[in-house]
């Protein structure tokens, strides 16, 4: 079979070709798309061009607060991922595996009440303690005693409560932990407008402090993750560190915002520590409002 010539244009729009790629669109310059070798080439490419941006934005984004966002506005952007896709990945892989965490599988023959092994039996799922937990989120006596000023939201929580006492909250738990994702990516923009009041002077675009965020998030759902991760190796090794590493993870992640808000907007010790305050007190609001309105929005949805 005689060997295809080199392409002088792009096949996918057509623009001269003076390299390897196309200066117009980017795609590379194969000789062939109907070939193992350009299969393998592309997965290659990958493997370690992404996977590389990969791990070098996670380590920077892990050990080194702030230099990301000063990174990204310093146009040094192309060596890491962006700060969105950055959020997303790590936001959807610790609402998926971040909040399994392991729950102890003994319990002391001290604090075990005799009759405890008889409601797991008839559980098809998790535990009694746990289906009691899921029953308390609407546990009403009467759902018709529900009263709300606004006649449509009144029915529907009622609705909600009668599903609620039906599957012990399941559908409201699922609802929450389905919801709470797109809440808190609308959470992070409200936040970056406090940092605008904050930093007022020298003046910074609002993207600036979006993307800050972005990467405080994504670092404290890093840090999350590697936290559930050291504590199922905890609980499979059964050392009696669990609390020893949540411990330092929140030291951790309250002297990594700290850390963040000093090397990027460059301010004081002092000053830096007074708006760290600021900023931790609204957030704590923020996020109490965040839980509520995802709360109460499961309810509706479920």
């Amino acid at each position: 079979m005689d060997k295809i010539a080199p392409r002088s244009d792009c096949g996918n729009c057509g623009a001269a070709l003076s390299g390897p790629y196309c200066s117009a669109c980017g795609q590379h310059a194969h000789e062939s798309a109907r070939s193992i070798g350009v299969l393998f080439h592309d997965a290659w490419h990958l493997a370690t061009h992404l996977d590389g941006r990969l791990w070098q934005t996670l380590y920077i984004l892990l050990f080194k607060p702030g230099k990301l966002t000063t990174e990204y506005f310093a146009e040094h952007r192309a060596r890491y991922l962006p700060p969105v896709r950055l959020y997303l990945v790590l936001s959807v892989m610790f609402f998926a595996f971040g909040l399994a965490t392991p729950e102890k599988t003994s319990v002391p023959p001290t604090v075990a009440a005799p009759d405890a092994a008889a409601p797991s039996k008839a559980a098809p799922k998790g535990s009694a303690a746990r289906q009691k937990s899921r029953s308390t989120i609407l546990d009403f006596d009467n759902c018709d005693d529900i009263k709300i000023p606004f006649a449509w939201l009144q029915n529907s929580m009622r609705q909600s409560c009668v599903r609620n006492k039906e599957d012990n909250g399941v559908s409201v738990e699922h609802a929450f932990f389905a919801t709470i994702p797109k809440m808190m990516f609308l959470f992070v923009p409200m936040m970056a407008l406090v940092m605008l009041i904050l930093y007022r002077r020298p003046r910074r675009y609002y993207v600036e402090h979006l993307v800050f965020f972005l990467h405080i998030h994504a670092a404290v759902f890093l840090l999350l993750l590697i936290q559930v991760l050291l504590s199922w190796i905890a609980n499979w090794a059964a050392w009696s560190i669990v609390e020893w590493v949540a411990a330092i993870i929140s030291l951790y992640s309250a002297w990594y915002v700290y850390r963040a808000m000093r090397v990027y907007y460059g301010q004081g010790r002092l000053l830096t520590f007074i708006k760290l305050c600021t900023v931790g007190f609204t957030y704590l609001i923020g996020i109490a409002l965040t839980l509520a309105a995802t709360a109460l929005l499961s309810m509706l949805i479920s």
